[in-house]
């Protein structure tokens, strides 16, 4: 009785985990930091999957790309999840929309776990960025350390987020 018990805690707790490289899907806890921000900067909204323009490129993640590319269920263009700066702990970033602009007006932010229960704030904020047509990845099938990359889908043209002590910096690969 106490064996079966244990095992399905185990499970239970197998079931809840998350991939180590993360996802596209924000937790409870993470869009209520989101919220948060977002409440204090009006001019911002989230980013959408119709804001992308990429519709094929997002069924293509979700039933994977050929053989090299895993099929990612919960794909996003403007969110991801996973441990960006390498400390064990989750980290999610996130694409908002400046809605006082009309071009360029695409901003990504950067918001390092562990998460309290007060507001955080972005480590990590670009802006003036023209992401149409890009998405975020992260992990798998990329080698380790795993890096967020933005960019063009099936592209070389990307940046990768490079932790830098509490922050991060973008590197941009400019070949194609």
């Amino acid at each position: 009785m106490f064996n079966s018990r244990v095992a399905f805690r185990v499970l239970i707790c197998l079931a809840l985990v998350t991939p180590a490289w993360g996802g596209h899907t924000l937790t409870s806890q993470e869009q209520k930091i989101l919220a948060t921000w977002l409440a204090r900067h009006p001019e911002f909204r989230v980013a959408t999957d119709a804001d992308c323009g990429c519709a094929e490129d997002i069924q293509q993640m979700k039933t994977g790309y050929g053989g090299n590319w895993a099929p990612v269920r919960d794909y996003h263009p403007y969110a991801a999840t996973g441990d960006f700066n390498g400390d064990g702990v989750s980290d999610f970033a996130i694409v908002v929309i400046n809605r006082a602009k009309s071009s360029q007006n695409f901003a990504l932010l950067v918001f390092n776990g562990p998460f309290g229960s007060k507001a955080a704030s972005p480590a990590f904020i670009e802006a003036g960025l023209d992401l149409k047509g890009r998405g975020l990845s992260f992990g798998p099938p990329r080698p380790k350390p795993y890096r967020l990359v933005v960019g063009p889908f099936e592209s070389d043209n990307t940046a990768i987020l490079v932790p830098r002590g509490r922050t991060y910096k973008l590197q941009w690969n400019e070949g194609d």
